[in-house]
């Protein structure tokens, strides 16, 4: 893997500035991050740009988390003041959090409105589209798996008396190797950019440190003593990911490997936790 993955073209600027233009325009910022990996989901820059607006967090495929990492997260954020909405975008659950929190803030704020506007932000492919429209009960806001799908802000009205402004995900330069890894592992990378066999066989390493049972039960093998490699070996093996010459398919079966846990099928997992 490489360590310092450079996404950071003109659009990206220009998304920041019209963020930094539209913040006059609303009540409330929403957050929006990844429950499986929040810290490095998270544009570390969000908070200098939008200074001290009102904001609350919203864990989105909190589904796709385990239970004890989402409460952990919720209590890390309350911790800081911070209001924390856990939600499942594609399943619709947690909306109502959403709103709760919000007033909840606004009124902590000494905001008098009776319908909210809101700004939602996040890095590509946390699922803010996606979010958008569960809460507008249609289809309003382009939404797809794959990361820059929405590119200008975009106005929803919704039937809660929240008015949302959708804007353009921007994922800046990372150095960070895990954080790199991480935000991979979800998607959030295209995988068009990665060496989608190496990125498998870092998933798996990570996979045997904080989930092994999982790993285990969802490909029927045995992890025991086996390199990340001989586990992938492992599961093309069962998968019947071989070529013709009897070889391993590796571009398959790390697509497999990486869409299942992505989907979820290999269980509820959380990538990274709070540092106490």
């Amino acid at each position: 893997m490489t360590e310092n993955v450079n996404w950071f073209p003109k659009h990206m600027k220009d998304s920041e500035d019209l963020l930094k233009k539209s913040l006059n325009a609303v009540n409330i910022v929403f957050e929006v991050l990844d429950a499986r990996a929040p810290l490095s989901s998270k544009d570390m820059n969000i908070d200098r740009i939008i200074g001290q607006k009102a904001k609350i967090v919203i864990l989105n495929k909190c589904d796709l988390g385990s239970d004890d990492g989402n409460q952990k997260w919720v209590s890390f954020f309350n911790k800081g003041d911070i209001e924390v909405a856990l939600v499942s975008a594609v399943n619709g659950d947690g909306l109502k959090n959403i709103s709760e929190s919000a007033r909840k803030v606004i009124e902590k704020a000494g905001i008098k409105t009776k319908s909210i506007r809101a700004m939602v932000v996040g890095i590509p492919n946390v699922g803010k589209s996606t979010l958008i429209n569960c809460m507008a009960g249609k289809k309003k806001a382009r939404a797809e798996n794959r990361p820059g799908v929405t590119r200008a802000k975009q106005w929803i009205d919704t039937k809660s008396q929240l008015e949302l402004l959708d804007t353009p995900g921007i994922l800046r330069p990372r150095e960070n190797k895990e954080t790199v890894l991480n935000l991979s592992f979800i998607g959030t990378i295209n995988d068009d950019v990665l060496d989608v066999g190496t990125l498998a066989s870092d998933l798996i390493e990570k996979l045997v440190e904080i989930a092994p049972e999982a790993l285990c039960a969802r490909f029927k093998i045995d992890i025991k003593e086996k390199t990340p490699l001989e586990i992938l070996e492992n599961i093309a093996a069962k998968r019947g990911c071989l070529l013709k010459t009897g070889n391993v398919d590796y571009m398959r079966v790390a697509h497999i490997v990486l869409s299942e846990f992505r989907k979820g099928k290999l269980g509820k997992i959380t990538l990274e936790y709070p540092v106490c």
